[in-house]
């Protein structure tokens, strides 16, 4: 790429930018922001309406005299690949930025596939039944594990056998950007675009594995190595030792992830789930002993952060959530200092996906000095 065309892509990236920040804004402001000629400008927005990338149309005045072009985004025309892996199933949907579905595949697991070809499977199924006319953006992949999140490497997500997975490198054939999120990071960049008034606030899934995301003066927690979040990983105090595949013992995902309760029960977790349906006594004190383990380390990270508040969601949250709910309020509320800031507990269900994946990619996409638009 010569320094002429990379010149030309960064003033497009901050165009499509400013707009993105100032949705109807006109040509005239573009170029004041930008710090662009307007005839650059000009010459620019032209060609990403041409692309399909930016809109134009004019807003009424009760003035007179000619009303200015207003500019903003094409959310219909911009288009992802978001990718949810979970530890049971895979889909992979093909949408725009306004969250429309063009095409999608799901892929229920059973941990015995070669899970990265059951993927490229999928993308394959999807863009070949789409056709040829969508321009796919990137690839906005949502894991369930332990995910550094700048180098698109999948540390570990043991139960689909990926361990320091190179996604970027194993769908390099598909010439798109790869990025690739933890899950509950990927659900806390949905709650951050709908929950702006919070300035500091925490993800916790309750699921198969136990995971979490901080939102701190309205940013994603970043760490060095970019695993923050692992809150399944936290010990506990505990008579009893048990062992955990990350190498310490008594984690907490060893004592209230799924695994963890159907252990502890003696029984599948589909049978918990209808023993607390039944109203069986031992089923309901299953789950709140989980609380009494849940609810220390939840008012810890509150009190040291001053986390305005607590987001729940995972299969057991949403199966248990009448008696999680009260339970978890209560303790933790026990344990608080005066001077926090915590407004409570939360129960999110059905986080939309897709939604998310819109979200990850416009920050990724305006937030990183590498990206740059897909264009045919």
């Amino acid at each position: 790429m010569t320094s002429a065309q990379r010149m030309k892509q960064e003033n497009e990236k901050r165009i499509l930018q400013t707009v993105w920040e100032n949705p109807g804004i006109y040509r005239k402001l573009v170029a004041k922001k930008t710090k662009l000629s307007s005839q650059a400008v000009t010459n620019q927005v032209n060609e990403l309406i041409q692309k399909n990338l930016l809109l134009e149309y004019s807003q009424k005045t009760t003035g007179k005299g000619r009303a200015p072009i207003s500019l903003a985004l094409n959310y219909k025309g911009i288009y992802l690949l978001t990718v949810d892996v979970s530890l049971s199933h895979m889909n992979v949907f093909l949408h725009n930025l306004d969250g429309e579905i063009v095409m999608s595949a799901l892929l229920h697991l059973t941990g015995k596939e070669d899970s990265l070809q059951c993927l490229k499977d999928l993308i394959k199924r999807v863009m070949d039944q789409a056709g040829e006319e969508y321009v796919v953006q990137a690839v906005v992949i949502s894991v369930a594990g332990v995910v550094k999140e700048d180098a698109r490497i999948v540390v570990s997500a043991e139960k689909i056998h990926w361990q320091d997975m190179d996604l970027v490198s194993a769908l390099e054939y598909l010439d798109m950007p790869v990025i690739v999120r933890n899950d509950v990071n990927f659900i806390a960049a949905y709650e951050r675009q709908n929950y702006p008034e919070d300035v500091s606030f925490m993800i916790v899934k309750l699921d198969i594995g136990i995971g979490s995301s901080f939102v701190l003066n309205s940013s994603s927690l970043k760490t060095t190595s970019k695993v923050a979040g692992e809150l399944g990983h936290v010990s506990i105090a505990h008579s009893e030792t048990r062992p955990c595949i990350c190498g310490k013992n008594n984690c907490l995902t060893k004592f209230i992830s799924i695994e963890a309760l159907e252990k502890e029960y003696g029984a599948s977790y589909n049978r918990i789930v209808e023993d607390v349906k039944r109203g069986e006594e031992r089923a309901i004190r299953l789950i709140e002993e989980m609380c009494d383990y849940l609810a220390p380390v939840l008012a810890n990270v509150i009190n040291l952060l001053d986390i305005d508040r607590v987001i729940l969601c995972g299969c057991t949250t949403e199966n248990f959530a009448h008696i999680i709910y009260p339970a978890l309020d209560k303790k933790i509320k026990e344990r608080l200092s005066y001077w926090v800031s915590f407004k409570g507990l939360e129960i999110h269900r059905d986080t939309d996906m897709i939604k998310a994946g819109c979200q990850v990619w416009m920050e990724h996409f305006f937030t990183s000095e590498d990206t740059a638009l897909v264009v045919e």
